[in-house]
């Protein structure tokens, strides 16, 4: 009886042929098809984090803020990752109203937010920065000009607008500045403004709205009690450079008519 026989193959020497240069080839996708790929509008999205380690509450934080915001066409609010929200809107009034409006907290905790770009990834992208209004205090004739105003906005951090009011012919005890800040560094307390002749000032800074920061080092985010500075000298000793630099003011106040929250899109 004839045995038949079946070829052996060396897979060692198969796969010894293979190219690694078939690994790098791409494949061509070609003829874009409408409705084929998800279409996300991210025209009025902001993408934030509010800055603390403790776990919040996801629906009391979106009926909260939504509660704040009123948005008039609505807001969809969505949990990305662990303390990574996207805040969805569905016009450019709300959105920039939003922007506008800011700082924004939730139980004390200041909400770290950036404007999504065309083409940006909501979870990867990198939020440090808060916008302020900041006063500019014991400014000199001779220093209450617009170059002040923007070089001391650019020296905060980055300079976004000047009050409009700020020159429109009545006594200022201070001028403003609405200006961006990094949450990951100090705050700026004070600037020093010369003059070609000699003369200079101390422009002090005071910064409105301010949530919870550290009077010793100057963070926002956290208070002096959780500073790490506190393990290296006791807390009664640390000195706090940084107690003068809020104002409070006396308007800032949000009336709450109702609880009723009608402005959540749920998707």
């Amino acid at each position: 009886m004839a045995s038949s026989s079946q070829p052996v193959f060396d897979l060692n020497e198969q796969y010894a042929q293979i190219s690694l240069d078939d690994e790098e080839e791409g494949i061509l996708i070609g003829g874009e098809e409408e409705g084929e790929e998800f279409a996300f509008d991210d025209r009025w999205c902001l993408v934030g984090k509010f800055l603390t380690g403790r776990t919040l509450d996801f629906d009391a934080m979106r009926h909260m803020m939504a509660s704040l915001w009123q948005p008039g066409k609505g807001v969809y609010i969505r949990e990305l990752d662990t303390n990574r929200y996207l805040f969805q809107f569905y016009h450019e009034l709300d959105v920039q109203s939003v922007v506008d409006g800011s700082p924004w907290t939730f139980n004390k905790c200041p909400l770290v937010f950036h404007r999504l770009r065309k083409g940006e990834d909501p979870k990867v992208v990198q939020l440090h920065k808060m916008d302020f209004w900041v006063q500019l205090h014991d400014l000199k004739s001779g220093f209450m000009l617009e170059r002040v105003v923007k070089s001391a906005g650019d020296y905060i951090g980055g300079y976004v607008k000047s009050d409009p009011k700020n020159f429109n012919g009545i006594w200022r005890d201070y001028l403003r500045v609405r200006a961006t800040i990094d949450v990951n560094k100090p705050l700026k307390r004070r600037m020093k403004l010369c003059k070609e002749n000699g003369e200079w000032i101390w422009a002090n800074f005071k910064y409105e709205h301010l949530p919870t920061f550290c009077f010793v080092c100057g963070i926002i985010g956290h208070s002096e009690r959780f500073c790490p500075k506190r393990f290296d000298q006791p807390l009664d000793q640390l000195p706090k450079p940084y107690d003068c630099m809020s104002v409070n003011l006396d308007k800032f106040e949000y009336q709450f008519h109702d609880l009723v929250v009608i402005s959540i899109v749920d998707i």
